[in-house]
């Protein structure tokens, strides 16, 4: 994996991704130097092994990253985060990273079965959720169905049913490339989603979900009493609107638009989304 770390960095780098490259550089730094009390593990569910890693002490902050992505994607958020004396938890949702996908057709549910036993495995009974993507959609079923295992929510760029997502171009965009290029994607795709080879399987099964899933109401919302801050880009895949619908039909939600940002804006727009994070959560950077 470190290896992988080395080449995503390079490409970024030659790309021109400077902020998003300085901020990876300050990950593997921390990572390297940091001498946090650190636990990892698995929990097995219905076939699945799923990894979790915990830094540090403190009140629990937990970190769900994604669709197609994996937890190392919260590299501009997890040392700030330590720093500033939180518990950081993150997990490989199941099929990503370093989790195995089981035997069960994924779904939300699922997934967020999966995160309250990590929790139940770490003995943490109450924490404050950070969801990106599909992360987000977790982090309010679980404040649906969990509300005593929740303190406050930072969903980014998270639709509460299908009809918000954007339609897209199903056509693959990289055809009109030639093979060594289609090779590198899928390469760096498969890294990014920690599936390495079995990252097309990964990406079918979750593009099905995504077409389905969610289905929540607004009666479940507004069941949803948690604070939350709904966070979406200026040019997110979800649409504008049905994020302002989020938050309106959110018991105790507020909203956030990150001007420029698209769907990727805790990697693309990091010290913005960290302000608005350090805000919401009321944790004094340091």
């Amino acid at each position: 994996m470190t290896g992988l770390l080395v080449i995503a960095l390079a490409i970024a780098i030659l790309l021109g991704l400077r902020p998003i490259s300085t901020n990876f550089i300050g990950y593997l730094a921390w990572k390297v130097s940091n001498h946090v009390a650190t636990t990892t593990g698995d929990i097995t569910n219905q076939g699945a092994n799923i990894r979790y890693v915990s830094y540090g002490h403190g009140d629990p902050v937990l970190l769900l990253h994604g669709g197609l992505s994996n937890k190392l994607s919260w590299f501009s958020q997890i040392p700030w985060l330590v720093a500033s004396g939180r518990r950081v938890i993150l997990i490989d949702t199941r099929g990503h990273g370093e989790s195995t996908p089981g035997h069960s057709r994924l779904s939300y549910q699922i997934f967020a079965e999966d995160t309250l036993l990590i929790l139940d495995r770490l003995d943490i009974r109450r924490t404050d959720i950070i969801g990106w993507s599909d992360g987000g959609i977790i982090a309010l079923l679980l404040g649906l169905e969990a509300p005593q295992r929740v303190g406050k929510i930072v969903a980014i760029s998270a639709n509460f049913h299908p009809s918000g997502l954007i339609a897209e171009d199903d056509r693959n965009q990289d055809e009109s490339h030639g093979l060594p290029h289609r090779e590198i994607m899928a390469r760096v795709r498969g890294w990014w989603s920690g599936a390495g080879e079995r990252h097309a399987d990964l990406e079918a099964e979750i593009k099905a979900l995504w077409r389905s899933e969610p289905q929540l109401k607004h009666a479940d919302l507004n069941a949803i009493t948690a604070p939350t801050l709904v966070i979406a880009g200026e040019h997110d895949i979800i649409d504008l609107p049905h994020s302002g619908e989020l938050a309106q039909m959110l018991a105790n939600a507020k909203i956030e638009i990150v001007l420029g940002a698209g769907h990727a804006a805790p990697v693309t727009h990091a010290r913005e989304i960290n302000q608005l994070i350090a805000s919401f959560l009321g944790i004094e950077r340091k």
